[in-house]
């Protein structure tokens, strides 16, 4: 069926307003201010301490100063948090602080450089504790407790297990077959760690946010980013100990995101200012703040123990992941969650155990990056994947193709895949790329001795949508306005994967309109309908459908009441252009507008609304087992070829060839874009970007030493869009955002051991790490 929108590379309909400066982010909009306040953090000064006092007298007699707030100020606050309510808006007087992030005191002026200045003036006396700064330390029975106050109940399922301690925040298992049976039955078992290291997220904008209060109202109104505006809201208010409808938040412009903008981070603070002071106010972070005050990807140790037949063919696979959630839980508990249940990846494994568990340390917490745990797990079933081929002298990609899941496979949750199961064919794709310029990749720099090249391959799954039993819906609304456009009413945050783009096309595919006629709504919590969380690769399917539902429930309106109008049935009408015509006689025809304009004067609106509300269910708490845990698999395969120096150890990824498995892409330039960024976020994970934690103490909080891949640094990306339809999206689409990362890092680990003959556990591949192992010239894992 030929479509008019969906299916083509449209520009991204935010293009020009990036790019002429008419966007609007938090930034720009202090020019709307004349008596603008500026706030300033106080923080932790020890990762780890009892606040025994603080004294602020010598900061508030900073000329300039507004005022300076303690938790002393604010008894009533409540803690808050994505899932648990486990942090505090500021620690007061014989509480306790369990990260530099944590806030003692608000500095409110009418200057940056005042409350700079006030800032350093805080005296604060603490009682140090013991720092808990690494997982193995959490999890000894004789390490301090970072949590010892008894805000959560968690009924832990690893009394069996050496990771059971007081520090777990909380677990999780997954269980199907016998494993013991299965590793009787392998001929081969293999038992291997893998250690992924923290990261930051690293959005180009930084955290920031201006609030104002209406006193008449009693209305909080905050503009700043979130990638949820009403689970923001809810938090805020919750804390605040106010009524939801008292909080509003307004989207600007987002600079980037990937999961680092699900946690709330100015919002509660401002709020509190604003309404205390009865002025705006506005709170800017540094790169310095974002990195020690905001949520990373969980650091994780995965042990996989897996049982295989000479022929190839897994027969167990036990799993057991510890992660470091930090010092509060943000989404700690989902993303471990997460992990576990992709433990196996896309393989079908009979028999098959896992255990996972977030535990509390004194570091920055880990929340929600891209791929959400299953990044992390992709990384170390890819290279046991490739172990095991290796250790049984099998082509890599041909063991994969025997034991890669088919319609009718079992997940490790139990969910039976029925239908868009194209792992297989990713990886067909992915190496057809890959081969068909083999010859030239390997001709380049061959006489150089000292370099070393090789050629690896991944293939990840990804559930996406929160699933899990997770209430996940989206709403929206779709009107004509008065102004000539067709108005979509949705509050999903465009982080800068072009979901506005996707919306329009599929609004103008529905009603066969011009794609530039379509207009998006501001998001903003008091007008904007709920569109749930832009993360876990859900807006495309969970949004998508609920707009394409809105707009077919407007075009079913247009035509009860065109064909009133014309006086005709409804198989009789057509719609195209902005008109609604008869078929009889198509140059008898009417404006949208103009049937608009006549219905509002009955007093009838022409819109239509849509809710997508899939049902997923709860796994079981014991087994993880699930009728159906997450609304769709997406699939992705990436071949990458490497030259690795010996001299200096660097490795270059020379080029990468990508199939996924799309569903139908609605925007092929946006898929492949979201390819292309997400290897750019894979090479980082797998070279260059860690997170260094000393004792709480981050080491590069900056980025002149964490270390972010630049376009120079990324290879040449051919992709190839593997399109069946998935019957429950939106045309057949399925989400891309998460996948598209997390094949890279894998990848690039196997062709590195292709060219050097070591195998490397850990992450990042550092050059030295590199260097050093080769000049032992020996093959190993390490």
């Amino acid at each position: 069926m030929s479509r008019r929108s969906v299916g083509q590379g449209v520009k991204r309909v935010d293009a020009r307003s990036k790019v002429t400066g008419e966007a609007e982010y938090t930034e720009d909009l202090t020019l709307n201010y004349s008596d603008l306040l500026h706030m300033r953090v106080k923080r932790a000064p020890h990762p780890h301490a009892y606040l025994k006092s603080i004294d602020v007298t010598k900061a508030r007699e900073v000329p300039g100063v507004a005022d300076v707030f303690t938790a002393e100020d604010f008894p009533q606050l409540n803690k808050f948090g994505l899932i648990i309510k486990d942090h505090p808006v500021l620690v007061g007087i014989g509480e306790k602080m369990r990260y530099l992030g944590d806030a003692l005191a608000l500095v409110v002026a009418e200057t940056d450089e005042a409350a700079l200045e006030a800032r350093e003036k805080i005296e604060v006396e603490l009682e140090r504790l013991e720092v808990v700064g690494n997982m193995e330390r959490a999890i000894d029975p004789s390490c301090p407790v970072v949590h010892d106050d008894d805000f959560i109940e968690v009924t832990h399922y690893l009394e069996d297990s050496e990771i059971c301690c007081d520090n777990i925040l909380c677990d999780h298992r997954v269980e199907r077959g016998d494993v013991e049976e299965g590793f009787s039955a392998a001929d081969l078992i293999v038992e291997k760690e893998y250690r992924t290291q923290s990261l930051d997220q690293v959005p180009m904008q930084v955290e920031k946010g201006i609030a104002e209060y209406d006193s008449q109202e009693d209305i909080i109104t905050i503009y700043a980013a979130s990638q949820w505006l009403h689970d923001t809201q809810a938090d805020v208010a919750q804390s605040l100990g106010l009524d939801k409808d008292q909080i509003r938040i307004v989207q600007p412009e987002i600079g980037g995101a990937f999961g680092k903008k699900e946690d709330v981070s100015v919002h509660i603070h401002l709020a509190l200012a604003t309404r205390e002071l009865g002025r705006p106010v506005q709170l800017l972070y540094n790169r310095e703040e974002s990195f020690l005050a905001q949520s990373k990807r969980h650091a994780m140790i995965i042990r996989h123990k897996t049982g295989v037949k000479n022929d190839g063919s897994l027969t167990a696979w036990e799993t057991e992941v510890l992660g470091d959630t930090g010092a509060y839980a943000s989404s700690g508990p989902a993303v471990l969650q997460k992990s576990v249940y992709h433990c196996t990846g896309p393989y079908q494994v009979p028999n098959l155990k896992g255990k996972a568990a977030a535990i509390y340390t004194n570091n920055p917490y880990g929340g929600a990056m891209r791929g959400f745990g299953a990044t992390q797990m992709g990384y170390s079933y890819e290279n046991q994947m490739d172990l095991l081929a290796h250790e049984l002298d099998l082509d890599p990609k041909k063991f994969r193709e025997k034991n890669i899941y088919q319609e009718g496979s079992l997940t490790p949750n139990g969910q039976v895949l029925n239908q868009s199961v194209n792992a297989e064919e990713t990886i067909v794709e992915a190496c057809r790329l890959a081969e068909e310029e083999k010859s030239d990749v390997l001709a380049v720099s061959a006489d150089k001795e000292d370099i070393l090249r090789g050629r690896g391959l991944a293939t990840i799954m990804f559930g996406f949508g929160y699933g899990e039993g997770f209430p996940d819906h989206s709403i929206a609304e779709v009107e004509l306005s008065d102004e000539g456009t067709v108005l979509v009413n949705s509050a999903a945050a465009d982080v800068g994967q072009g979901v506005r783009t996707v919306i329009t096309q599929i609004v103008a595919e529905v009603l066969r309109i011009d794609p530039g006629v379509v207009e998006i709504t501001r998001g903003d919590t008091h007008n904007s309908q709920n569109a749930g969380s832009t993360s876990a690769t859900r807006q495309t399917f969970f949004t998508g459908n609920a707009v394409k539902k809105a707009a077919e429930d407007l075009l079913g309106n247009i035509y009860h009441y065109a064909s009133r109008e014309f006086g005709t049935n409804h198989p009789e009408m057509g719609v195209k252009d902005g008109k609604a015509y008869s078929k009889v006689d198509e140059d008898d025809k009417m404006s949208l507008w103009e049937l608009k304009d006549r219905l509002a004067r009955e007093g009838i609106e022409l819109k239509g609304r849509g809710t997508f509300f899939p049902k997923t269910y709860k796994p079981d708490e014991y087994t993880g087992q699930s009728e159906k845990a997450y609304v769709a698999y997406t699939f992705h395969t990436q071949v990458v070829d490497v030259a690795v120096d010996k001299k200096t150890g660097m490795v270059e990824v020379e080029k990468a060839y990508s199939a996924i498995d799309v569903g139908r892409a609605i925007n092929p330039q946006g898929v492949e874009g979201q390819i292309e960024g997400g290897t750019a976020q894979g090479l980082g994970m797998a070279l260059t970007e860690e997170v260094v934690v000393e004792d709480g103490f981050v080491q590069n909080p900056d980025l002149s030493r964490y270390l972010v891949p630049t376009a120079q640094d990324c290879p040449e990306i051919e992709v190839s869009l593997v399109e069946y339809e998935d019957s429950d999206g939106p045309f057949g689409a399925k989400g891309v955002g998460e996948p598209a990362t997390i094949a890279t890092a894998p990848a690039v680990v196997n062709a590195v051991y292709d060219a050097t003959g070591i195998r490397f556990t850990s992450l990042p591949l550092k050059p030295e790490r590199i260097k050093s192992e080769l000049e032992k010239n020996h093959r190993a894992d390490i």
